[in-house]
């Protein structure tokens, strides 16, 4: 009798691992859900798909000294070998660079007053900065 009880015990501890172990995985993927909810409130956003493939769209529009706001998502998952999966999002004559995790989001906000073409660009990966498709304008009316 006893040793079934300590197997029934031991099946509860090995449930209830296997279920903190399912909780802690599904983490990351709540936050990025509830984080992209979040970001359709005010309808402006603009997504920007950053992945091994380039971004999608490659050009952004806008009017000079308005708040842009973009969602950044990286697809990717850490398994690429070039670069583990990580993207970048920047600009170096309007100073930023954004950098992105592995299957996961990122909200910002820019506010470019002179108007222009400014190049954005992912240099960490798919062959940097002078590959075609890890390019895109930014373009301020």
């Amino acid at each position: 009798m006893k040793k079934a009880k300590n197997k029934t015990v031991k099946n509860y501890l090995l449930e209830f691992v296997l279920v903190l172990i399912v909780i802690a995985a599904m983490i990351p993927i709540v936050l990025n859900v509830v984080e992209s909810f979040g970001n359709k409130e005010d309808g402006k956003s603009t997504r920007v798909e950053v992945s091994m493939a380039g971004f999608s769209p490659t050009t952004i529009q806008a009017k000079a000294g308005e708040e842009i706001t973009i969602q950044l998502i990286n697809p990717d998952n850490s398994a690429h070998s070039d670069g583990g999966g990580w993207h970048q999002f920047a600009n170096d004559e309007l100073d930023f660079d954004y950098k992105l995790s592995p299957e996961s989001t990122k909200t910002i906000t820019l506010k470019v007053d002179k108007p222009g073409e400014y190049e954005f660009y992912c240099d960490i990966c798919c062959g940097g900065r002078e590959n075609p498709t890890m390019q895109g304008k930014l373009i301020i009316t």
